[in-house]
Formats: structure tokens, sequence, C-alpha cells
């Protein structure tokens, strides 16, 4: 059976048509002359089912011009690797093991895309030279209303505007994020849209758990942003401004030995904290002083 087209390869598709100057004006000329010859039809149920076939056609035009549009101006997450110079990792992205995700989320007044990420080692610029794998994730950012962001509107380089982090379910949100994976980030704006990339850590030893990546308008991540449940899932607190994305990662590629070592190396803690158990905690607190 043949593999659905996902749709970084429709937009592909799309980019390869060669598409001439006049092609609109061609099928608007086209529509117009098909309904002319529609009026000279004998029958009116005929003329009647005709032109729900033209306005079918005429939507579909539109529609076809929009998704032309939308992958002329929406960088894939190798041509936003491109745009920081960083062919290594635009290569990677470009693979078989690039995981694409392109999924987006409404965040007060704008929308956010995690375009898709990828492991490995060697596979980027930044750490051509470290042996350890890492974990390159692309997030965009644009007005939900059309509007284009610019450096007077939004500053793309502020950690106030959106920290990007993983988190993993089970373990503490302060405990595992982009600051305790080593993490960088770099962004920049385009064609009225703000683009990050995020380089961790490979999260992918976290495979055998729910990971999940974070976007929201705050700092480090702690309780105040995230709760955590009985079963260890993590959710983003009511009153936080941001959106989680659940990683379709690989449980196979689980490697919990690695992650006993990072938290032995970082110290962190790894018991998870439930809003009842928080609450007991400060309420014994309470009590003492």
């Amino acid at each position: 059976m043949r593999e659905p087209v996902s749709r970084e390869e429709y937009r592909r598709a799309f980019d390869t048509i060669p598409f001439s100057d006049d092609f609109e004006t061609r099928t608007q000329a086209m529509l117009r002359c098909r309904l002319q010859n529609l009026e000279k039809e004998e029958s009116q149920m005929t003329v009647r089912k005709s032109r729900k076939w033209i306005l079918a056609a005429a939507v579909a035009v539109a529609l076809l011009a929009l998704s032309v549009s939308a992958a002329v101006l929406w960088l894939t997450p190798a041509q936003v690797a491109e745009e920081i110079q960083d062919p290594l990792l635009a290569q990677a992205f470009a693979g078989e093991d690039a995981i694409l995700v392109n999924e987006s989320a409404q965040v007060d007044m704008y929308t956010v895309t995690l375009g898709g990420l990828v492991s490995g080692a060697g596979i980027s610029d930044w750490c051509s030279d470290v042996e350890e794998s890492r974990t390159y994730a692309v997030v965009s950012v644009a007005r939900t209303d059309g509007m284009p962001l610019t450096k007077d509107n939004y500053d793309v380089t502020s950690n106030g505007m959106f920290t990007i982090t993983p988190l993993v379910a089970g373990y503490p949100p302060q405990s595992v994020n982009i600051f305790s994976l080593d993490g960088n980030r770099v962004s920049f704006l385009q064609d009225g849209r703000a683009y990050y990339v995020m380089d961790t850590k490979d999260i992918q030893i976290f495979a055998d758990h729910t990971v999940y990546m974070a976007v929201y308008q705050g700092f480090v991540p702690s309780y105040r942003q995230f709760s955590a449940a009985e079963d260890g899932t993590l959710t983003m607190r009511d009153d936080v401004v941001g959106c989680m994305f659940t990683l379709p990662l690989d449980p196979a590629l689980a490697d919990p030995e690695a992650v006993q070592n990072f938290f032995e190396q970082t110290g962190m803690n790894q018991t998870l904290l439930t809003d009842a158990e928080l609450a007991a905690l400060e309420q014994e607190s309470l009590e003492e002083t």
C-alpha cells in the first residue's frame, strides 16, 4: 500500500509546479467562458448543477492559490536551517530521520507552529565537533489575524516573549528543560513570521515517557506554570499564555541508562509532585512557621 503523502511533501510538490504569470487571469477567463456557455443550455436543472460545479471550481482555484502562497511564505525546517547558515542541519532536516510535525496551536493573538525536529551527532555546524547526540527543533510564530511581525511590534530575541523547552512526563518541569539539557536557541524574523531553532541534549533518551515541546510566556519552567497528574502527565496551568505539543518519538530509542546519568550529572530532582502533594508541603511549611 502506498504511504500517505505528508503535508511537507505536499508543499514541496506545489513548489515544483511551474505556474505561469497569467495563471489566475487565464483561469478566471475560463470560468467566465464556461458560465456563458451554461446560459445557452436548455435544461434548467443542468444549469443549476453546472453552476454548482463552477462555484466549486472557483473555490478550488482560490484554495490552490492560497496553498501555493503558504508553501512559499512558510519556511520548512530545512529552509529555516539554511537561513541561519547551517547547511549540515538543513541536510538533516531534509533527511529520513527528521520528524516533520507541522502542528499549530492558538496562543493569545498568535499562532504557534511546531515545524519539526531531528536528532543526531554532528548534524549541525553549531556542534559539528561534539560527539554527543543532540536534538534540534524548529518553531514558528505568526499573528493569527495576518498582521506581519516586525522588529517594531515583536522582539524575536527576547526570552520574555516565548520560552521554548522540552518537558518530560514523570519528571519535574524544573528538572528536565532547555536549561538543564544544555540548550540554546537562535531566532529571526522573515516574511512577517518569527522562526526559532532550539537545540538541546538528545531528548530521545526520554522516549519511553511522553515528551512535550512547551511554548509559553515566562522563563524557567516550574510548578508555577505546569501541573502534574498522578500518572505523571504534565499540563500547562490555565493562567499561563502558551501551548504544549506532544512529540511523536519512537519509544525504542529511549535510553534509561543515559537518563540516569543525566540526573546524576546535573543533580536534578527526579521526584514529580502533584498539586495535592505541593499543597500538603505548603501547609506543612506554614505549620512549622
